[in-house]
């Protein structure tokens, strides 16, 4: 079958290979220290350690010599130390020595770029190019001193793509999350936008009934809203296979307002592959408002938690019944799948431009 065939139905679009050309979440910075320790992501098992002055490093955690997990080895200065036959690697993959021989391999361990942002740290998992670092999308607010970033981690028990095709898709918002994020079926009415930007999806509505909009600012901004026209933005853009951006301003005042009030949230999705059916999940959210007001953080990463596990929950469930349920059935598409239909086409797009048109044994 011809990728752009698999992107018909869902449970054959689940099914498109992995595109390794790339930037990938790794995980958070405070997971990796000069412990060597394994994750899997793209069904490739890579060790990560720190360097001693804290470089991260990512390599193929299997020694050349037997395959054992690097992974279960130790560091000896800023070489990994093979704790089956003691070979040892530097941080450039190359082995340093081997025990019982004075002559060393010219063979090496595959090393993986990474970049560290903020508390997070990302991964090129393709081949190296000289457009990689152009790859890089722009998350630099994760750095910015001017927001505040918290967020989380969770696994989940199913395809990277039933996510991704979730975050798309913001009509799910009125009965997924009706509970967590109390949104109502108003917000369906809300007019919205789908367009092809920077090589990815946008998605947006802008609710700018006052009444509605108020209710999602914090209290304290309730008396500086009042008789100013307020809106509210829920939106997004998917930046790479891995990376969606979520933007959820609130305005305060007219656009010609001088005075206008701004109130950024930046809320980031990492979706990375584990294998076929799990996927590493981890999201934050950045605000320039409310920075040192702990209390409001913490009640806020509380809400976007519940909300995040209802997402979890759909997933688990989409995969189950699609590994379980072999009965054909014809699948319908709704208006609200604009947004995610069109993202399987940037996806096909990706996948053809890392594969070819088909897989190669078609």
């Amino acid at each position: 079958m011809a990728y752009a065939d698999q992107i018909k139905s869902v449970k054959d679009y689940i099914k498109l290979p992995f595109v390794y050309n790339h930037w990938y979440m790794a995980g958070m910075s405070e997971d990796f220290s000069q412990t060597p320790i394994a994750k899997t992501l793209l069904n490739r098992s890579i060790v990560f350690y720190r360097t001693q002055d804290g470089t991260p490093v990512a390599m193929q955690n299997r020694c050349l010599h037997r395959s054992f997990p690097l992974s279960e080895g130790y560091m000896e200065g800023d070489n990994l130390v093979c704790r089956y036959h003691g070979i040892r690697y530097t941080p450039e993959g190359e082995i340093a020595s081997i025990p019982c021989q004075k002559s060393l391999s010219q063979k090496k361990l595959h090393r993986y770029p990474l970049k560290e942002v903020g508390q997070f740290v990302f991964i090129w998992m393709g081949d190296e190019t000289e457009g990689m670092e152009d790859a890089f999308p722009d998350l630099s607010h994760l750095a910015d001193t001017n927001f505040r970033t918290f967020g989380d981690f969770m696994l989940l028990e199913g395809n990277y793509l039933l996510m991704l095709e979730n975050l798309n898709d913001l009509s799910h918002f009125a009965y997924l999350h009706k509970d967590s994020f109390v949104f109502s079926e108003e917000f369906l009415d809300i007019p919205f936008t789908v367009e092809k930007r920077n090589g990815g999806i946008f998605c947006n509505r802008i609710d700018r009934d006052p009444a509605r909009v108020v209710k999602t600012l914090p209290p304290h901004y309730h008396e500086l809203a009042e008789g100013k026209p307020i809106e509210r933005w829920d939106g997004g853009i998917a930046v790479t296979p891995g990376i969606f951006t979520g933007l959820a301003p609130s305005y305060i005042g007219a656009e010609d307002d001088p005075d206008r009030m701004v109130l950024n949230q930046i809320i980031n999705h990492y979706v990375t592959p584990e294998t076929e059916s799990t996927s590493h999940y981890w999201w934050s959210m950045s605000i320039d408002y409310e920075q040192n007001n702990d209390m409001f953080c913490e009640m806020f990463k509380g809400i976007l938690t519940t909300g995040f596990d209802e997402d979890k929950w759909a997933v688990a469930h989409m995969q189950k019944l699609l590994d379980k349920d072999h009965i054909e059935f014809d699948e319908m598409v709704i208006a609200g799948d604009q947004a995610g239909l069109l993202y399987r086409k940037v996806m096909l797009d990706w996948v053809i431009a890392e594969h070819g048109e088909a897989p190669k044994s078609a």
